[in-house]
């Protein structure tokens, strides 16, 4: 029951296309699908550890206080990109990181205080993050993401990265 209370929640506030991002542990935030494929998901694998505000789901809106979240990821920005043309998905592809049960945040964002995210809610069930720098490909890969959430210009429709895709096509 608890479930399909969500499922109602989500996919009034936060469903493109009759879809959402599953937040089971196996998709992390990152696949798209339809309500009935996520509530199959839910049942079996259950939700992703440490997400208890849906950010990606209509219930939290990162604040205006919080510099990091608005300079790196603008909430309106972040989802306008994602769901019209995936480019996190090309990136995540580009970069071999659809193996990671990853969020669409970098750890920097994670370990903000804002909605209530934790330490946790980037790895798997039982890890915790690494105190190392990030690697190279890991550092590209996140400053593209980034960048992928920059609107060219005040106002425009596409993405710093969006832009240079359509450019070339």
């Amino acid at each position: 029951m608890e479930y399909k209370l969500y499922l109602n929640f989500v996919f009034q506030n936060a469903s493109q296309e009759n879809m959402i991002l599953c937040p089971c542990k196996k998709c992390g935030n990152i696949n798209w699908h339809f309500r009935e494929v996520v509530y199959k998901h839910l049942i079996i694998d259950g939700f992703i550890q440490g997400y208890k505000k849906w950010i990606f789901h209509g219930e939290c809106t990162p604040s205006r206080t919080s510099s990091t979240i608005n300079l790196a990821y603008p909430y309106s920005v972040y989802h306008q990109f994602v769901r019209e043309d995936d480019m996190e998905g090309m990136l995540r592809d580009a970069f071999n990181m659809r193996s990671h049960s990853l969020q669409s945040f970098p750890p920097e964002i994670v370990a903000s205080n804002d909605c209530n995210l934790g330490g946790n809610a980037f790895t798997e069930t039982g890890r915790s993050v690494p105190d190392e720098e990030p690697n190279e490909e890991a550092v590209k890969f996140y400053m593209l993401l980034k960048e992928m959430n920059e609107e060219l210009y005040e106002g425009s429709k596409f993405s710093k990265i969006s832009f240079c895709i359509h450019l070339f096509t």
